[in-house]
């Protein structure tokens, strides 16, 4: 009898447009924040959400914590961005309450296999784009190419991009837009699977047409 209640007031919960209540925060160096509570958006099936990121780049290190409303489809996600320069590895675990505490999330191992992909890769500190002809080799799981640009705003700012290789995960959840409280987050994302572009192909193939039509 109470399964069967509490089963009612869940399909009552989403008739009205109940959504969960989530702590909303942001730190560093800690696997661990507390902030203010925050309503959920009723428009998408939004949980509660703890992230950890570890970035590197030009032999800089530096670990995020966060805790946020995020869409169901990012639970359990863990990948990865690969460039010349670093690394970017992500975790996201969710719990399904308001205001719950997510298990701690735990990165992706490191996996130096080749895939037989290259991508272009590069770096970029205030902008939100880079192009470079240097190239890379992806390894591991890191099957796509990705352009991701990441803009902070509000009690700290700044941009920045990086070019290289991802998994596959992390293009599939592609860009998205995350308020910590004092610290706004948005992440705009880019990803091809390596093969040429349409752009490329008409690039390549006009000449030789010119060639033949010469001939």
């Amino acid at each position: 009898m109470e399964s069967l209640l509490t089963i009612s007031l869940f399909l009552s919960s989403i008739s009205t447009g109940y959504a969960l209540s989530c702590v909303h925060c942001r730190v560093e160096e800690e696997n661990f924040c507390t902030g203010q509570e925050k309503r959920c958006p009723t428009w998408g099936d939004f949980v509660c959400a703890s992230t950890s990121t570890l970035t590197i780049m030009e032999g800089f290190t530096r670990k995020t914590f966060s805790r946020s409303c995020e869409m169901r489809s990012s639970c359990g996600i863990a990948g990865s961005i690969g460039y010349q320069k670093g690394k970017i590895k992500t975790s996201t675990t969710c719990c399904h309450a308001d205001n719950c505490i997510p298990s701690t999330p735990v990165l992706p191992t490191e996996n130096m296999q080749r895939v037989g992909l290259t991508c272009r890769s590069c770096t970029a500190l205030d902008s939100k784009w880079c192009y470079t002809d240097e190239t890379m080799e992806c390894t591991g799981e890191e099957k796509r190419c990705i352009l991701q640009s990441t803009t902070l705003s509000g009690s700290k700012s700044g941009t920045t991009t990086v070019r290289g290789c991802a998994t596959k995960n992390l293009c599939d959840i592609g860009s998205q837009t995350h308020n910590f409280g004092d610290v706004q987050m948005r992440t705009d994302i880019t990803c091809t699977s390596g093969a040429i572009s349409l752009h490329h192909f008409v690039l390549l193939f006009f000449p030789v047409l010119l060639v033949v039509k010469l001939i």
